[in-house]
């Protein structure tokens, strides 16, 4: 018994090292190029300042880290995967596969779908409201902030359907409770996307609240498929 305790913990610790090493190696790599990935981040507002000597520096290295996570995403969640696969059965082991990668496809489209079609229509409605004596001076720190909690919140939103499929699988929701539920399920979403997108501008929280909607109808016809299998 002891001895397959630490038979485990050195799994473990093997394996956060592996991860950890696929981090910081991600990290150091766009560490090398974030200067082109800062400029294209800024390209949606044109300009941005810094009001502390350190600021420039630490923005790039949260930067770096904020993007070598997302790049090293799938290694650590193989890593993830090689520790806990010995305890699944061939079953849990058929479908485990499928559902991580589903997870990090969701997660990642989107993150595209935030950066390319909610970001530059997001900034230029909220920078629509200034006027003569109001223009914004736009600190590099709360912007990076801003995009980061943007694009990552719309990425694990778009979890839902994969997640949806594994309760629907283990037995905690059926297609029939979200159907019977879809009002508080509408509800929910809004405020979804009201976390998501920092604003109080009603059109844009429903055009980020659409594809939640659309995501929701995905999620029942994936639960409908669940039991199915």
């Amino acid at each position: 018994m002891e001895e397959s305790f630490w038979s485990h913990f050195e799994d473990l610790r093997k394996r956060l090292i592996y991860s950890l090493v696929f981090f910081f190696l991600g990290s150091g790599a766009v560490y090398l190029v974030n200067d082109r990935i800062i400029r294209n981040l800024i390209g949606f507002v044109g300009k941005t300042y810094f009001f502390a000597p350190q600021e420039a520096l630490f923005i790039r290295i949260k930067l770096s880290l904020m993007v070598g996570f997302v790049i090293s995403l799938p290694f650590i969640v193989h890593q993830a995967y090689l520790f806990v696969a010995p305890a699944l059965t061939k079953d849990e082991k058929r479908y485990s596969v499928p559902f991580l990668l589903s997870l990090l496809i969701f997660f990642y489209g989107g993150m595209v779908v935030s950066y390319y079609i909610f970001t530059p229509f997001i900034l230029k409605m909220l920078l629509g409201f200034q006027m003569e004596g109001m223009e914004p001076l736009m600190s590099i720190n709360r912007y990076i902030n801003f995009l980061i909690w943007l694009l990552g919140g719309v990425g694990f939103a778009f979890e839902m359907p994969v997640l949806i499929f594994l309760l629907t699988k283990l037995g905690i929701i059926t297609p029939s409770l979200l159907i019977s539920n879809w009002r508080t399920a509408i509800i929910a979403l809004l405020i979804l996307g009201a976390v998501i997108t920092p604003t109080l501008d009603i059109v844009t929280l429903l055009i980020v609240s659409i594809p939640l909607f659309f995501l929701y109808l995905v999620s029942i016809v994936g639960s409908f498929l669940a039991r199915k299998r």
